[in-house]
């Protein structure tokens, strides 16, 4: 069979604000992640476009399971995707559980941010004790994802309490 992990993302909660006339969909703020302070690599120019963090993922595990799965959030999913690989291939987390966990994000900054219990967790202390700062914030990242296990059979999962809440489904085309 076949298997998509797709991400569409906006950057940030509404975007641009703007509509497509005629086609009901919004732009997204992109140009946000252009670095406006020159001179900088990622600095605004003619003809250059600004740095992209989409991070649609399939992994196979050596069991024969595939895994598909991915989140919107402007530069916050490339942590949240490695996060969710981390929770399931290294640490063995069921999928709903590697996607329910609490996140960090570090995007090269003076402090890091994290979302609901990563204060709390053994790592989120471990941190701490080394002096590093961490913001909360309401959220990072909307996952969603799939596993399709050696039985063919499917779990789907998405956020539980974040945006991405019961939004990960398996769409069976077959009569």
């Amino acid at each position: 069979g076949n298997a998509v992990s797709y991400t569409l993302t906006l950057e940030s909660i509404g975007g641009s604000g703007m509509v497509v006339p005629g086609y009901g969909f919004i732009l997204n703020n992109e140009l946000t992640d252009f670095d406006a302070a020159s001179p900088h690599p990622n600095a605004p120019e003619p003809g250059k476009r600004p740095r992209s963090s989409m991070a649609p993922t399939i992994a196979c595990s050596p069991t024969g399971a595939l895994l598909a799965f991915g989140s919107p959030g402007g530069s916050t999913i490339i942590t949240t995707v490695v996060g969710i690989a981390v929770n399931l291939i290294d640490l063995g987390l069921p999928l709903p559980e590697a996607i329910a966990a609490p996140r960090i994000s570090q995007r090269n900054s003076g402090s890091s941010q994290i979302d609901g219990g990563f204060e709390q967790s053994a790592i989120g202390q471990s941190l701490i004790g080394l002096g590093h700062v961490l913001e909360p914030v309401p959220e990072i990242g909307a996952a969603a994802g799939l596993i399709i296990r050696p039985d063919g059979t499917i779990l789907a999962a998405a956020e539980p309490s974040r945006r991405g809440g019961g939004t990960a489904m398996v769409v069976d085309p077959q009569p």
